[in-house]
């Protein structure tokens, strides 16, 4: 199974983007889970052949006096061979339009994925870790093969979780975060990143962040962007894409995948 995460960002051309993304998905087995997706991209990645496409904002349409910021969608395509069972958004999310959860058959199981894009501390303030609270508790209500997002976060990221450095949204000291990414997280997904470099680990001891997939103003690279897996998988490959990236028109890493059913 390959599984994608990319941030396409709403700015830039989108036939770059479908352009490049084209590169790495597959025909058969093949899921890719896109954030910030506005409409008009919407309707180009429609015509990517072979796929079948979920749309968060067709399941929370924007309202008439919706600003810009609730017409950031998330996307999640299935090669067509994965036969969808359901679908749904995360209603109790404080932007729903931003998750999107999606059950498929593979070889006869069902398969459970999550993606979504966390708001952002500077825009947002509380109502990041608000988003966050409401997506934990959906993770834990839910059994999950894998979860795809981009957390804005963490503030600091090091291989050892005890030393992972989250931002403090307006006095909540990171905690909100930690339940999705940190050692006080509340479900049993693993970080990809982590299990395929662990036994290279000494490689990425020093390394702040482990890897870059977004960097900020002013210079300071971050790890934001995410595939977790549940124990049913094993990580084959992954790679974070940068620079091939932000060349195609984003400002975040392609995040790319394969995976090994072990049940």
């Amino acid at each position: 199974m390959r599984i994608i995460q990319w941030n396409i960002s709403y700015a830039g051309l989108i036939e770059k983007k479908i352009n490049f993304l084209k590169n790495y998905i597959k025909k058969d087995n093949c899921v890719f889970v896109l954030e910030e997706a506005v409409n008009s991209d919407f309707k180009q990645l429609e015509k990517i052949k072979g796929f079948n496409l979920i749309y968060s904002l067709d399941l929370r349409k924007p309202g008439k006096y919706d600003s810009k910021n609730r017409k950031l969608g998330v996307v999640i395509g299935l090669s067509k061979n994965l036969e969808i069972s359901k679908y749904k958004v995360i209603k109790r999310s404080l932007l729903p339009e931003r998750t999107l959860f999606v059950s498929f058959k593979y070889k006869n199981k069902e398969v459970n994925i999550l993606g979504f894009h966390s708001l952002t501390g500077v825009d947002y303030k509380k109502a990041k870790s608000a988003q966050f609270y409401a997506i934990a508790e959906f993770i834990n209500k839910n059994n999950l093969d894998f979860m795809c997002f981009d957390a804005n976060e963490p503030k600091k990221d090091t291989y050892k979780l005890s030393e992972l450095e989250f931002f403090d949204q307006k006095g909540d000291k990171g905690k909100a975060a930690s339940l999705i990414l940190g050692e006080d997280k509340i479900h049993n997904l693993s970080d990809s990143f982590r299990i395929f470099i662990e036994k290279n680990k000494g490689k990425y001891l020093k390394n702040f962040p482990l890897e870059t997939s977004f960097i900020v103003a002013g210079g300071a690279k971050k790890r934001y962007d995410y595939i977790f897996l549940s124990d049913n998988w094993k990580v084959q490959n992954f790679n974070y894409l940068y620079k091939e990236a932000v060349l195609s028109g984003s400002d975040h890493a392609l995040v790319i995948g394969d995976y090994m059913f072990l049940i």
